[in-house]
């Protein structure tokens, strides 16, 4: 399974360090409130040019991919909310993001597609000599992603794999050797307790580095599960993807509506 050439992430330069720190402080890691949700409004230049710091700068960094659901789901969830406000990037993976931020006029934010962004920082923590830990999916899946990853990547540094469902006494140990093994940049999969809030509960028992978490990544890089097509995620539409499968999706119509109405009564009462 090629990863590399998986087509680029959207019409921008490649990443550099031409800036310093200092100068990302006032740009790209800037977030404005899109409906009472903080989200980064860096584009891909700028994300990619933060994490080349992040990876090395000695500090722990989140990563976060933040879509119509997690919106609405940082409306009411006071610990998914902390865990985005706490979160060095906050990245719109959402078309109707955009598009709302445009209708209220704040400023722009750019759209990012999980996985090509994913392959981007791979990329850049293998050019950067640096090394990745995964944990996540079911055993087999990993270990596919694992060989993908490495014939995709020969100069990533895979320190180490743990999968997914695991029971809770094992934690503990799973948690004491990713920390040993510190990791520049951790990626987490499925089958993790607590899910997209892991990382945030146990970001003290780690190092520093940049931390990601993304449901099927594993499943993804293993080739069991593939992505939508950019073409229907263009629309906002990737929840419909595999519609023949799971026809129940047609009911998802209706929280898209609701969003569009809640960016209009932003927008109507100035919120």
């Amino acid at each position: 399974m090629a990863l590399r050439n998986s087509g680029p992430i959207c019409r921008c330069r490649s990443a550099d360090n031409s800036r310093g720190e200092k100068g990302l402080e006032n740009s790209e890691l800037k977030k404005i409130k899109l409906l009472g949700v903080p989200v980064s409004n860096c584009d891909i230049e700028g994300a990619l040019r933060a994490l080349k710091i992040f990876l090395v700068d000695g500090r722990q960094h989140q990563v976060i991919f933040l879509n119509r659901k997690g919106l609405f789901r940082a409306r009411y969830d006071a610990e998914y909310r902390r865990c985005l406000q706490q979160a060095s990037l906050v990245l719109p993976v959402n078309g109707q993001l955009v598009k709302s931020a445009k209708l209220l006029k704040l400023n722009r934010i750019y759209r990012f597609y999980p996985f090509e962004f994913i392959i981007r920082m791979l990329s850049l923590t293998e050019r950067m000599n640096l090394s990745v830990y995964l944990l996540g999916a079911r055993k087999g899946e990993l270990e596919r992603a694992e060989k993908n990853l490495r014939d995709s990547f020969p100069g990533l540094s895979v320190v180490g794999r743990f999968s997914g469902y695991y029971s809770k006494d094992m934690e503990k140990d799973i948690i004491l050797t990713i920390k040993k093994t510190s990791p520049a940049f951790l990626l987490v999969g499925s089958g993790i307790p607590g899910r997209d809030l892991w990382i945030l509960r146990h970001k003290k028992e780690l190092n520093s580095g940049v931390f990601l978490w993304v449901d099927d990544c594993f499943n993804i890089f293993s080739g069991k599960v593939n992505h939508p097509p950019k073409w229907l995620m263009k629309f906002g539409l990737e929840s419909l993807f595999g519609l023949y499968k799971r026809p129940w999706r047609l009911l998802l119509i209706f929280p898209y509506l609701y969003y569009w109405v809640l960016s209009l009564v932003y927008k109507i009462f100035k919120l």
